[in-house]
């Protein structure tokens, strides 16, 4: 049913508070405070001394989140491409030990990594599990310990990190 405007009649105001309830967010902002949000874009980094909430959109690419909370050091490295992973986690883990943090304490999360619904091939040789495989092998060759991972799917995510505590939140979009 289409509705028709008279000339010089108004459109009513836009009010977010009648969007439908598929358009709400779903996952409490966790910024507050003591956290300021921060928000991580493709092919970046982000380190922080002091608490701050890194929130990014993940697909296929991969976010590593590092925390040191012995010291309250944290960071977040979001790549797309598994040829970037290297440099892209080496320039996190270097940055985040320039502002203190010790490789002991260090805990990881890694989180993206979903398969689009759409492939051209059976193979498990897509985008997403090399950029996985790409951040564990990072991990793995420094003796970074892995703490939570959600990685897979074929939905993108949204992710929060507190660079203080370590604390990540993902929801599949």
């Amino acid at each position: 049913m289409a509705t028709h405007l008279r000339f010089g009649q108004k459109l009513p105001k836009f009010n977010p508070a009648v969007l439908p309830q598929e358009y709400m967010p779903r996952m409490a902002d966790v910024a507050d405070d003591n956290h300021p949000k921060h928000y991580l874009i493709p092919g970046k980094i982000h380190v922080s001394a002091t608490p701050a909430a890194i929130t990014t959109i993940v697909g296929t690419g991969v976010t590593l989140c590092l925390c040191d909370p012995v010291k309250k050091i944290g960071g977040a490295s979001h790549f797309t491409l598994p040829v970037h992973a290297e440099a892209s986690c080496k320039a996190l883990l270097e940055s985040l030990v320039k502002l203190g943090a010790d490789l002991h304490n260090l805990e990881a999360k890694v989180f993206g990594g979903s398969q689009p619904t759409v492939t051209f091939s059976n193979s498990t040789d897509w985008l997403g599990n090399r950029n996985v495989e790409a951040a564990l092998r990072f991990l793995g060759e420094r003796g970074i310990r892995l703490g939570d991972t959600e990685t897979g799917g074929t939905q993108g995510r949204k992710l929060i990190f507190q660079t203080d505590d370590g604390k990540a939140w993902a929801q599949q979009l």
